[in-house]
């Protein structure tokens, strides 16, 4: 009995024993060295007339210079002028600082230290006044040494500092030749590692093989055959593609992403580096744009043509018509078969109001003098608007069509769009809608507020109010087509206009004309008068009662 309670005496020794050697070895792990938080925030002398990072030790200057993390700069070369001095409130990126130094004298060797340390705090209990205190002091102390030779003339020599998993305060300093740091060759400032410092997740060729086929070729294969399925509906259902090109959307990717990476490197390095897949969404949206634009089909550029009339003496001194000038417009029409004609425009802002709408401007033909007309003129032959229309073989467009010499514009066109405007409160449905709108806008911009900085909050506000407020804008596209002979009868005119130039005069034109034509007297003179109004005149019915068209005093003729 008395030999059990001695062992278990000996095991409660060795268990009591083994804990304290175990707590004191956590504490020793903490504070691994002397240091304390002054002697480690101690810094060297800095001069007014000199960068921070200079510092002087008898007849002998050093100075820490570093290469900040980017996609300019080629750390360690003397020649690259990418590297900064250090300061106090300098934050190194890049796992490395360099000591620089003009030698004026033999090679010499140096032990450089690089402590790493966080601060801390912790609560004092003062005896004698019974109180408590809070201090700051340093933990997680480490330190490395490092052994450098300064050559003779300007001399660049690399400091490791070692993989940084958050924002470490970091001192440096020279040992002197008795083996004590130097009061003035100090350095102390932060560190963070870009993320880009980071190991491979691969040491091998195998590795490097099967990360790509994860973060690479597998989601650009699902996601290309999504983009390339999600642009075919797109294209059905707004019926056109933004219209900017292959060129514009490879400057805008290109450019954008050299923005993204300049201005927030550091940011976007640790975004691509923690999310690799973020680089295939980015060449997903690239090649999503370009099918948008690839796979547009049944469209075609129209440019509409009108003609201004006015009254004109004929060569025969009678009173006819006279083109004096045209005016013109090119529009994108979509003709779909079975579909109405429809007008669409380029942009971004178009192209997501057909998407929201699921159409663009119907093309409607108008005819103010038609009995079944309303306000705006339009009639229900909507189904042939281009009635007087011809393909065009070599241009820069695909059809032209002309319209009708009275119209009051070319085309009467209002593009697609958006618009704001606050929602229609007729009912508690509505307010109900409204007031959800509104507070999950609220909610959403708290929370990215608490998860982003103030950009990512006042972004997610401009979302909800646009989709508060914002309504595709209400488009439409009139046309009063000119008569379907309108264009044989512009030809018949040219021909009979180029006739009329190859006779020597007038009168033989017309005398050759009429013995070509007629063989009686009658017949004669009643081809004379036919001959002498223009096919234009009779087409719309101009006579002498007629005041419709611009100049009706007439336009002098030439010489008989």
């Amino acid at each position: 009995m008395r030999r059990r309670w001695v062992l278990v005496a000996v095991v409660a020794i060795a268990v009591i024993a083994s804990a304290g050697l175990v707590a004191t070895a956590q504490s020793d792990a903490e504070n691994d060295t002397d240091y304390t938080l002054s002697e480690l925030q101690q810094d060297g002398t800095s001069y007014s007339n000199s960068p921070d990072s200079v510092r002087l030790s008898g007849s002998e200057m050093y100075w820490l210079v570093h290469w900040p993390a980017g996609i300019s700069g080629n750390p360690g070369d003397p020649s690259d002028d990418y590297w900064r001095y250090l300061s106090p409130d300098t934050v190194v990126d890049r796992n490395s600082v360099w000591l620089r130094s003009i030698n004026t004298d033999s090679a010499k060797d140096l032990t450089v230290t690089v402590a790493t340390y966080d601060v801390g705090e912790r609560e004092v209990v003062d005896r004698e006044t019974n109180t408590t205190t809070t201090e700051q002091y340093a933990k997680n102390v480490t330190t490395k040494e490092h052994n450098v030779t300064i050559n003779r003339g300007w001399a660049m020599e690399e400091i490791p500092l070692g993989q940084s998993d958050g924002r470490d305060q970091v001192a440096v300093w020279v040992e002197t030749d008795q083996g004590n740091p130097s009061d003035e060759l100090r350095w102390t400032f932060e560190h963070e590692s870009v993320a880009t410092t980071q190991e491979l997740p691969f040491s091998s060729w195998g590795g490097l093989l099967r990360w790509s086929m994860v973060i690479f070729m597998l989601p650009l294969g699902v996601g290309g055959v999504v983009s390339l399925a999600g642009s075919k509906k797109l294209i059905d259902r707004a019926g056109k593609g933004i219209g900017w090109g292959y060129g514009v959307w490879t400057a805008i990717f290109a450019l954008v992403g050299a923005m993204i990476v300049a201005s927030f490197w550091g940011n976007i390095a640790s975004l691509v580096v923690d999310y690799p897949w973020v680089m295939v969404l980015y060449i997903l949206l690239f090649l999503f744009a370009l099918m948008v634009e690839t796979f547009e089909q049944h469209t075609k550029t129209v440019r509409f043509e009108q003609d201004e009339l006015a009254r004109a003496t004929t060569p025969a001194d009678e009173e006819g018509v006279d083109v004096l000038g045209s005016r013109e417009r090119t529009l994108t029409v979509i003709d779909r078969p079975d579909e109405p004609m429809m007008v669409a425009s380029d942009g971004l802002l178009a192209f997501l109001s057909r998407v929201a709408t699921g159409s663009a401007a119907k093309l409607r033909t108008v005819d103010p003098g038609h009995d079944d007309a309303d306000i705006h003129g339009e009639t229900d032959s909507w189904k042939d608007p281009l009635r007087c229309q011809a393909a065009v073989k070599e241009g820069n467009v695909d059809m032209r069509a002309y319209v009708h010499p009275l119209s009051q514009s070319v085309v009467d066109y209002k593009p697609e769009g958006w618009e704001f405007s606050l929602p229609e409160l007729k009912d508690r449905e509505d307010y109900g809608q409204l007031a959800t709108r509104v507070g999950a806008t609220l909610v959403g911009a708290y929370i990215a507020s608490q998860l982003f900085a103030g950009f990512g909050a006042a972004a997610v506000f401009v979302l909800g109010v646009g989709w508060i407020g914002l309504r595709p804008r209400e488009a439409y596209a009139r046309v009063w087509a000119a008569p379907a002979h309108y264009r044989s009868a512009r030809a018949t005119a040219l021909h009979l206009a180029e006739e009329t130039d190859n006779a020597e005069t007038i009168e033989q034109e017309r005398e050759q004309r009429i013995r070509s034509e007629i063989t009686t007297e009658k017949e004669k003179m009643d081809a004379v008068d036919k001959r002498d109004g223009t096919l234009v005149d009779e087409m719309f019915s101009i006579d002498e009662d007629e005041d419709d068209l611009p100049g009706s005093g007439g336009v002098p003729g030439g010489d008989d």
